[in-house]
């Protein structure tokens, strides 16, 4: 053996460099998969074009849309939300609506307001990636919200 060093240095690096290409093979890929609307935990993000800010111990504004008698449950950031809900294709309605009746603080119930009267006037979704968008009928955004992975 001329160059033990030389035949030690090459492979190391060829295990290197080996174990970098495997690494930035293994990267996410470009687009996220689409949550599913059905049994997703969606946390509301924004009323039309406003963020929605969940303060330090306040229940969070969120939907969940069970598959089982096409049921709406959830929080309006304030109070427990009900109700149910008709899906055919990109068209969805809410109907049914009914919430707790608790007093909160101004904003809480606001925000309340607001989600109630978005969910009245919803017509069309969307899912892309992890954000649920629903629309008015002239195809204004009225609410987005994020999925929530719950463990």
């Amino acid at each position: 053996m001329k160059h033990p060093l030389a035949r030690y240095w090459l492979t190391s690096t060829l295990l290197i460099t080996a174990g970098c290409t495997a690494a930035m093979n293994t990267q996410l890929p470009a687009t996220m998969p689409n949550e599913s609307l059905i049994n997703t935990y969606w946390k509301l993000a924004t009323l039309g074009d406003q963020s929605v800010v969940t303060r330090e111990n306040v229940r969070e504004a969120h939907l969940v849309l069970h598959q089982d008698a096409s049921r709406l449950a959830g929080a309006t950031g304030c109070n427990t939300l009900m109700g149910s809900y008709h899906l055919e294709n990109k068209h969805i309605t809410f109907s049914q609506i009914a919430t707790t009746m608790m007093a909160c603080p101004a904003q809480q119930m606001e925000t309340e307001h607001a989600l109630l009267v978005a969910l009245r006037q919803v017509v069309e979704w969307e899912v892309n990636g992890n954000k649920l968008i629903l629309f008015g009928d002239s195809d204004e955004q009225l609410a987005s919200f994020e999925a929530v992975h719950l463990f």
